[in-house]
C-alpha cells in the first residue's frame, strides 16, 4: 500500500526510479522493491522519499481504516495524534541529521587513523634501516 502510493506520487511528478533513488542514496532496484511491496521501508528512508516526492507522509500513509492491513509501521504512525506525529517527524529529522554528522565524523577519524598508521609504518621502516646500518658498523 505504501509502495503503491510512493510509486503514484513519483509518477505524478514524472520522476524516474533512478531520479528518486539517487536523491535518496539507494539503488533504483531497492526503490522498485519498496514500491512493489517486496521490501519494507524504515521510517528514516520513508521520510527521505516523501520529502523528495514533496508529499505529506499522511497522504502516503492513508487513513486508519485503509492501513489496518498489518503493516506495523503504518499502524503505529497513524495511531499517533497530530502533535505526537509532528514530534515524531521532528525527532526523526534531528536523529537523521545527527547520524549524518556522526558518519562524517567517523570518516574524518578513519582518515586520520589511516594517516597515522602510514606515518608509523614509515617510521618503523626508518628505524629498521638505522638498525641495519648500526649492525653493519658493528
Amino acid at each position: 500500500m505504501i509502495g503503491e502510493r510512493l510509486r503514484e506520487a513519483r509518477g505524478a511528478r514524472s520522476l524516474s526510479l533512478a531520479d528518486v533513488a539517487g536523491k535518496a542514496h539507494i539503488s533504483a532496484a531497492t526503490l522498485s522493491r519498496i514500491e512493489n511491496g517486496k521490501q519494507g521501508v524504515d521510517l528514516g528512508l520513508f521520510l527521505t522519499i516523501v520529502k523528495i516526492l514533496r508529499v505529506e507522509p499522511a497522504d502516503v500513509l492513508g487513513s486508519e481504516e485503509e492501513n489496518s492491513s498489518g503493516d506495523r509501521l503504518v499502524d503505529q504512525i497513524t495511531a499517533l495524534q497530530g502533535e505526537q506525529r509532528t514530534r515524531l517527524w521532528r525527532d526523526l529529522a534531528a536523529s537523521r541529521r545527527a547520524s549524518h554528522e556522526r558518519r562524517s565524523d567517523s570518516r574524518a577519524i578513519n582518515q586520520k587513523v589511516e594517516e597515522l598508521v602510514a606515518q608509523m609504518e614509515y617510521i618503523l621502516g626508518e628505524i629498521e634501516a638505522m638498525r641495519g646500518k648500526q649492525r653493519r658498523r658493528a
